[in-house]
């Protein structure tokens, strides 16, 4: 090489950093450009160049540059970890985990990483996944409440109420004042019909964080429970009672969170159970307004209208039902009688 082109890459070279380091990024990238067209493999420049797209969030160039940068040094981490970065601001989140999963095999403990790979995972959907990296996380860093709380989130979406409860009280060991550990596990015991202890946690919940939205459905669902309890005795004064209580916690519920279709669908419910059933009609229509493609609420509402009168309307909503869950067995009987 003559030492004037060498001096002239070397002049491009500073004068690109120049530009990048005083934030003249369109400068800067002409320049980069420029020494890429006499040198196209120079790795340097391709990383710089990748760096002010993804400063300037720009994401599209930024992932053509990395592309780039990977198919000259495929084993470069910090390109993977940055390629998966730039996928997720475009939505590419599988694509993301895939270049991920690289720097996690080259770095499996990297915490960040493994966080950043859980959150992927709960867009996605893949909560047993979560789980596993929850699990890792945690015998690192074990008092850590928001991570216990979250995996309790998650196990009682999965149904599993037992393992559930263990992180909510994992999360009350580290922080006994945790507002939404201790409505959690006040919804939890009191399905178990634990009455005296789940109200006393969720009174606490809602005393410590009135706006907990969680605490105030917690206060619902056991209080609509305690009711059918009364019912099934013949207490029928304490059951209304304890149904308009559970009315007014849903209400509560429902100011913080307007848009929740299972609140509606249970306030309808608590309605119901009071003698209302014309409101009750209004929530179930509410919570189909939200979510459309709730078989249960559909059921309910083929229930409510049979028993308003509505026998046409009443027999819709069954087939509904049975359009979104063809096996449900009571929306295929009520449909032949």
């Amino acid at each position: 090489m003559k030492l004037s082109g060498f001096f002239k890459k070397k002049d491009l070279m500073q004068e690109a950093q120049d530009y990048k380091n005083s934030g003249k990024y369109d400068r800067a990238l002409e320049s980069y450009a420029n020494i890429l067209n006499i040198e196209p493999k120079n790795l340097k420049a391709w990383y710089d160049k990748a760096s002010i797209h993804l400063t300037l969030e720009q994401y599209l160039p930024a992932l053509d540059a990395y592309k780039t940068i990977l198919e000259l040094d495929p084993k470069n981490m910090k390109a993977w970890h940055e390629l998966g970065f730039i996928l997720v601001n475009l939505g590419r989140l599988e694509e993301a985990l895939v270049a991920y999963d690289k720097v996690l095999g080259a770095d499996p403990g990297n915490m960040k990483l493994l966080n950043e790979k859980a959150m992927i995972l709960k867009e996605l959907k893949k909560d047993s996944e979560v789980l596993k990296i929850y699990d890792l996380l945690l015998v690192k860093d074990p008092n850590n409440a928001k991570m216990w709380f979250e995996k309790g989130l998650i196990l009682s979406v999965l149904g599993k109420d037992a393992d559930a409860l263990l992180s909510y009280e994992k999360v009350l060991g580290i922080d006994p004042g945790h507002a939404g550990a201790l409505a959690r596990k006040g919804l939890i015991i009191g399905t178990k019909r634990q009455y005296a202890e789940s109200f006393d946690l969720l009174e606490k919940s809602i005393k410590s964080e009135p706006s907990n939205w969680n605490a105030w459905y917690g206060k619902g669902k056991v209080w609509g429970l305690k009711g059918n309890d009364f019912v099934s005795i013949d207490r029928k004064y304490d059951a209304m009672k304890a149904f308009e209580t559970a009315l007014g916690a849903y209400g509560k519920a429902l100011e913080l969170k307007p848009d929740d279709p299972v609140l509606w669908f249970e306030k309808g419910v608590i309605l119901n159970n009071l003698g209302k059933a014309n409101e009750a009609l209004k929530a179930f229509d509410k919570s189909i307004e939200i979510n459309p493609d709730s078989a249960n609420v559909w059921y309910e509402k083929g229930l409510i209208t049979k028993e308003l009168g509505s026998d046409a309307d009443a027999q819709n909503c069954f087939r509904k039902v049975m359009e979104l869950d063809p096996s449900h067995t009571l929306a295929r009987h009520k449909l032949k009688h």
